[in-house]
Order: C-alpha cells, then structure tokens, then sequence
C-alpha cells in the first residue's frame, strides 16, 4: 500500500524526531552537560543536511524525472542537486530530453511534410489501417474515385460499391494493373505495403494513364493516316485521270463506259474514305465564345429530330422559358455541334438495333455548383463490359461498316475543349453519355 512517503518526507520525519529527542535529552539532563549534548545534535543536523544533499535530493529529483517521462512532458527539466555525482545523472536526463524532444518535432515536421506531399500527389492514394480498412485518401484519389476520406473512412474497399474500388480490392500485394474506367480514363494501380510496429500496412497507388495513352495513340494513327492518305490519294489520283480518258475514249461502247464510270466512282469513294481519316489528323484548335448552352441545343434540336426515325423520340429537357437561367459555356459551336450530334446519332442507332426498335434519347442539361454538364441518354442496346473496356479506341466499331472514327472524333474535340466525359450503362438499363464542361474564369 502506498503510503505517499517520498524521501523528502521520510526525512522530515527523521529530522522532527531527532530534533524531539535532542530537546527532551538537553532539557531533561544537568546544565553543565548540556553543550556536550548541544554538539552532538549540531553534528547531526550536519549529517542530515549532507545525507539530504547527497541521497533525499538525487532520489526525488530521479522519481521527478520518471514523472516527466511517464507523462511525455518534454518541456520542462531537471534542477541540479548540488551533488557532483547526481548533477552528471541531471545533465545526461536533460541532455536526453531535449534530444527526444527535437526528435518529437522532426518527426511532426517530416509528418506534416509527408501529408503535404501526399496531397500533392498527382498519383491517387489510399492509406488501409491494420484491419484494411481506409484510413485516408488524398484529393487526387478522391477527384479519380470519388472517394472522399469521409466517406470511405473505417471502410474497406469491397464495402464502397465503386467500381475502381472494386478493381484495387481485386490486385494482390505487390501487384499491380491497369484498370479501364467508363471507357475513356485508363489507370494503373499499384498494391503495396510498409512495415509499421511490425505489422504490414497496406496501400494503394492510383497513376493516371489516360492523356500518355491518348497522345501515343493518337500520335500513332495521326502517322499511319498520314502515310496512307499521301499514298492513296498519289495513287488514285492517277488511276482517275487514265479512268477520265478512258471513259472519254469509250464514249462509243456503253457497257466497256459503264464499267469505266463505275472505277471511276469507286476511287472516289475511296479517297473520300481517306479523306475522312485524315480529317480527324486536321481537327483544328476550337475558337472558344461563352454561348448559352440550351439556347444552342434547342437551335440544334429540330435538326436532331430529323435524325430519329419514326419509332424515336428525341427531347431536350432545360429550364422553361420563364425560368430560364442562362448555362453559360465556352465552346467553338461548330466543332461542339458536330460532336453533340454524333452522339445522339449513335443513341438512335442503339435503339434501332434493337428487337423491338423503339425507344427515346433524352437530351439533359444540370447546373452542378459552378459546372455545365449534358447528358444523353438512351433506352437502346446497353453497352457490354467487353465492349465498354474498348469505347474511344481508335479503329474499333461494333457495326458491320463502321470505320471507329465517330467516338475518336468525339472524344478528341471534347478534349479540345477541356471537357471530361464518360459512355456506360447504368443499372437501371440506360447508356448515358456525360459531358462536364470546364468552370469558365470569372474577371
């Protein structure tokens, strides 16, 4: 049972004792006596004040100083004891605490520096806690997922419902791969883990792959289209100019000019087959003005209704005209229609490819805080999981004659203006292709 008696005390009680019997023996003794007794308690009052320098003070200021390590106080320190040998014992604890405490603060400093540049990253990352679940993220795995640490705090990534999540869940430790989202952003994720008090901790890295990939493919094609063009258009240029003196030479034999005139047709088809290659290798940098989107859509609108067929219906859906608020964007009109139309040719031949070719394309402008976006959407056939990782590739179609220029097209003049965008099926059945224009600068 602790009593509370330190040194100090114990030797308090020591002193008032010694002091009791020295009064009670000098007053209880003859006169003559006295001094001798007199000398002895001066004696001892010497050694207690020595035995409190040399053993009380050395003892309390070492139970001081477990104090202030027990209760992490790096501020304050040791008072020396006026004892040689117990001022070195000082000097060496305070020495001590003072290194502990510049290394407490170095390591906040290199804490703090860490965060920052975490949070600095252009690489997403996700910080996991001994039990996997997220403990933190930065605001570039957030602008990439969509997974803010208050959302996915003491979650673990399977829990989510996020597809990307979903993916890194799927990568084993020291792995990485390369993950396809919406069919235009492509990402590669890596797997790795630290060591922390013994135990692994997990993380995930998130790089962005998306505008190297676009650049080395567009880069590639622009080549190719170039090397073909000059060829083809070299070679059918003479091809037609022997087919035009032919035909003129064959006036006389309507079959043998027939023959001709149909050649003739075909290389035209050809270059202009060429032609429409090369044009996605010229697509010129957009002459940007504020325009107000819905006034631009409702312009375009009979037009695209003149794209649908009998069965389809395509409806613009924006403010009505007496609460209108303008959605003022920056965009080259002509370059944007071109791709807005494309987009909604393609809804209408979605749902004319199916069984039943009926349906509706949606047409939908939302203001998001300070952000445009245009949505259309459709009822047609959904886009597959297999087709979906291949969607903005050069080249590739899903129709019989199709060249897989349309979405190559469309994703370069949305680039063009800064916008981001996604084509996927939702699960309520309906493909939606999302267009976020960028904030304009206020003056």
């Amino acid at each position: 049972m602790n009593w509370g008696l330190t040194p100090k005390r114990l030797f308090s009680i020591l002193a008032i004792t010694l002091a009791t019997l020295a009064a009670y023996t000098i007053l209880s003794i003859p006169i003559p006596q006295r001094w001798w007794i007199a000398s002895a308690v001066i004696l001892s009052l010497l050694i207690l004040i020595l035995l409190y320098r040399s053993v009380v003070k050395p003892v309390a200021s070492a139970q001081r100083g477990l104090e202030l390590l027990s209760a992490q106080d790096l501020n304050n320190r040791l008072a020396k004891v006026g004892e040689p040998g117990a001022d070195k014992i000082v000097t060496l604890f305070n020495n001590l605490i003072t290194r502990l405490k510049n290394e407490r603060l170095r390591i906040r400093e290199q804490d703090h520096f860490l965060h920052l540049l975490i949070d600095a990253s252009p690489m997403g990352i996700a910080m996991l806690d001994l039990d996997d679940h997220i403990s933190m993220v930065n605001n570039a795995f957030t602008n990439i997922t969509g997974i803010s640490t208050e959302y996915g705090s003491g979650k673990r990534l399977q829990e989510l419902g996020n597809e990307i999540a979903d993916a890194l869940a799927g990568i084993k430790p020291g792995e990485s791969a390369v993950i396809r989202h919406d069919g235009t952003r492509l990402y590669r994720c890596y797997h790795l883990w630290f060591i922390q008090e013994g135990f692994r901790r997990h993380f995930y890295l998130v790089e962005s792959l998306t505008e190297e990939v676009r650049k080395a493919e567009k880069d590639a094609y622009e080549k190719v289209i170039r090397m073909i063009s000059h060829e083809v258009n070299n070679t059918m240029g003479s091809v037609q100019s022997v087919l035009e003196t032919l035909a003129d030479e064959t006036e006389d034999d309507p079959d043998l000019n027939l023959t001709i005139e149909s050649c003739r047709e075909r290389c035209e088809s050809m270059c202009g087959f060429i032609d429409s290659f090369a044009n996605l290798a010229r697509i010129p940098e957009p002459v940007l003005k504020d325009v107000d989107l819905d006034e631009e859509l409702t312009r375009m609108l009979p037009f695209m209704k003149l794209m649908a067929k009998e069965n389809v219906e395509v409806n613009l859906c924006c403010d009505s005209a007496g609460n209108h608020i303008p959605k003022i964007i920056s965009a080259d009109m002509q370059m944007l229609q071109q791709a807005i139309l494309n987009i909604v040719k393609n809804a209408v031949e979605s749902i004319l490819e199916k069984e039943n070719p009926c349906g509706s394309v949606s047409i939908t402008t939302r203001r998001d805080n300070d952000f445009i976006s245009l949505e259309i959407a459709n009822d047609g056939i959904p886009i597959s999981s297999d087709v979906a990782s291949r969607l903005f590739t050069s080249f590739f179609s899903t129709k019989r004659t199709g060249r897989g220029l349309g979405l190559t097209l469309i994703s370069e003049i949305l680039r063009k203006h800064s916008c981001s965008f996604s084509l996927r099926t939702h699960s309520d059945g309906i493909t939606r292709f999302i267009v976020r224009f960028p904030q304009i600068q206020k003056d």
